[in-house]
């Protein structure tokens, strides 16, 4: 969610400041390849998300219901054993 919200800065503020500029710059400002290479990241990590290396899960605790689960199979795996 975030990082949807994230590709949309970048693209408007590539749109609306660096498109003007080019792809690598005119000397005087940096062009928008660097944004442009942010916005891919972003747009992946939408669409993809990062389950490892993701704060969604840490904060909302999305994963914890599996997490649970994988405890109680691991459990159930070492009494049996």
């Amino acid at each position: 969610m975030i990082s949807a919200l994230l590709a949309v800065i970048l693209l408007s503020a590539t749109l609306k400041v660096k498109l003007a500029v080019g792809f690598l710059g005119n000397g005087q400002m940096t062009g928008y390849e660097f944004g442009l290479a942010l916005l891919v990241i972003a747009l992946y990590l939408a669409l993809h998300g990062s389950r490892i290396l993701s704060i969604d899960s840490i904060i909302f605790n999305k994963d914890e219901k599996s997490a649970s689960l994988k405890r109680k199979k691991s459990g159930t795996l070492k009494n049996n054993v």
